[in-house]
C-alpha cells in the first residue's frame, strides 16, 4: 500500500520519565523526509539466520513443536482444527523499546541466544538509529517495528508515516507491528489504518480466539535491575495457561542514555534461557505470533461451504497482514487442498500447514 507524501516539519516534543514510558532527550529527535510506505514481504519466524550458522535472510517457516512420528490421521473426512500457537503450549515474544545504546551494546548477547525478538525503533533518534546492529538485526531474522519517529504522547499520522518509511528506507522492510510510545491511548485510533499489531504496556495474556484488542496489545515490563527469576515466573505462569506473553525491556544496565527500568544483562538471558530449556514455547516476533494469533481467530469465525462431500473454508485476511504466513491443522481423516490443486502434506509433529496467501481451504473424503 502506498501512502501519500506528509511534510517533514513534524513538532518535536520534549518527553519525560512516566511510568508507562520512557526516556528520550530531545537532541535526539530530528526530522527527516517522509516517504511512501510499501507492503514488500517480511515478518519471520524460528529461530535467527546466525543461530543457524548462516547470514541470509531468515526462513518464513514456523519452528517444529516438540514430538514427532504422529501417523498421518485415516478416519472420516472432518473435525478441522488449528493448532494452538502452531503447536507449541505456549508463546513469548521478546520486545525492546527505544532504540537504546545499551541494547546496541549488548546485541551480541541477545543475538547468541537463538530466537527472534521485536524492537521497537525510535527513528529520530538519529546516532543509535544509523548504528550498523539494527541492520545485522535485521539480517538475523528480528522484527524492525515502529516506535514511532519522535515519541510523542499524541499519536498523528505523519509522525507513524515518517518512522515507517525511515526503517522501510533504511533497511528495505516493511513495518507490521509498532508499540504506542508509553502505550499512550491515542495510537489505539491510528495504528489500524497502519499495523496488524499495536503493542501496550498493561501486563496480561493473551488467548487463542480471545477478545484481546490487538490494536492495544497486553505486555509485560519488568521492573528496574529485575531478576531471572521475575521474568521466570511470568513465562512459567504463561506456559501454564497455554496463553501468549509479550515482554518489555527498555534497556540493559548502563549505555549512554539512560534507559528507563533497566535490567541487568545477565539476568535477561538468564530468564530467555528458562524459557528455552522449557523446550515446549514459542519464542517469536511479535509479527509472526501475532498474524498467527489473528489468522486462527479469523479461520474460527468462517462457516464452510459445502459441495458434495467436501467443505471449503474461504477467507479474508485481516488487513496489513504479512505474506508467507501459514496455519496448522489437523483432522480426523480426509485429504486438505488448496487452490491450484496443491495437496497439503502431513507433517509427523500432528499437522498440516496452510498457506494463507491462497484464500481457502477444501477438506475432501
Amino acid at each position: 500500500m502506498t501512502l501519500s507524501s506528509r511534510g517533514s516539519n513534524l513538532s518535536m516534543l520534549a518527553v519525560a520519565l512516566t511510568a508507562g514510558g520512557c526516556i528520550v532527550r530531545n537532541d535526539h529527535v530530528q526530522a527527516a523526509p517522509v516517504g511512501d510506505r510499501s507492503t514488500a514481504a517480511g515478518g519471520t519466524a524460528g529461530a535467527p539466520a546466525s543461530a543457524a550458522g548462516g547470514g541470509a535472510p531468515a526462513s518464513a517457516a514456523l519452528p517444529v513443536p516438540p514430538g514427532g512420528g504422529v501417523p498421518r490421521p485415516s478416519g472420516p473426512a472432518g473435525n478441522l482444527t488449528v493448532l494452538d500457537w502452531a503447536g507449541f503450549k505456549a508463546a513469548v515474544s521478546y520486545t525492546f523499546d527505544d532504540t537504546n545504546s545499551s541494547q546496541i551494546q549488548h546485541y551480541d548477547e541477545l543475538a547468541a541466544l537463538g530466537v527472534r525478538m521485536t524492537f521497537y525503533l525510535i527513528t529520530g533518534k538519529t546516532k543509535e538509529f544509523a548504528d550498523p546492529t539494527w541492520t545485522r538485526a535485521v539480517r538475523d531474522g528480528h522484527e524492525i517495528g515502529s516506535h514511532t519517529r519522535s515519541h510523542q504522547h499524541t499519536a498523528t499520522a505523519a509522525d507513524l508515516e515518517a518512522s515507517d518509511h525511515d526503517i522501510l528506507q533504511r533497511f528495505g522492510v516493511p513495518v507490521w507491528t509498532m508499540a504506542a510510545p508509553y502505550g499512550d491511548g491515542s495510537y489505539r485510533a491510528v495504528a489500524p489504518s497502519r499495523y496488524l499489531i499495536n503493542r501496550g504496556v498493561a501486563n496480561g495474556l493473551i488467548a487463542p480466539n480471545d477478545d484481546t484488542d490487538p490494536y492495544n496489545l497486553f505486555c509485560y515490563a519488568p521492573p528496574g535491575n529485575a531478576p531471572a527469576g521475575a521474568f521466570n515466573a511470568q513465562i512459567d505462569a504463561t506456559r501454564a495457561a497455554g496463553k501468549w506473553k509479550t515482554v518489555l525491556v527498555h534497556g540493559f544496565l548502563g549505555g549512554t542514555d539512560g534507559a528507563y527500568q533497566p535490567v541487568a544483562i545477565g539476568e535477561f538471558v538468564a530468564s530467555v534461557n528458562h524459557a528455552k530449556g522449557l523446550g515446549d514455547v514459542w519464542i517469536d516476533t511479535v509479527a509472526s505470533v501475532g498474524a498467527y494469533w489473528r489468522a486462527q481467530k479469523m479461520f474460527a469465525a468462517i462457516t464452510p461451504s459445502t459441495s458434495g462431500n467436501s467443505k471449503t473454508w474461504t477467507w479474508t485476511l485481516p488487513p496489513h497482514f504479512p505474506p508467507g504466513k501459514v496455519l496448522r491443522v489437523k483432522v480426523d481423516g480426509g485429504t486438505l487442498t488448496q487452490p491450484g490443486g496443491r495437496t497439503l502434506t502431513w507433517d509427523e509433529h500432528g499437522y498440516y500447514e496452510v498457506e494463507l496467501d491462497a484464500g481457502s481451504l477444501t477438506l475432501s473424503p
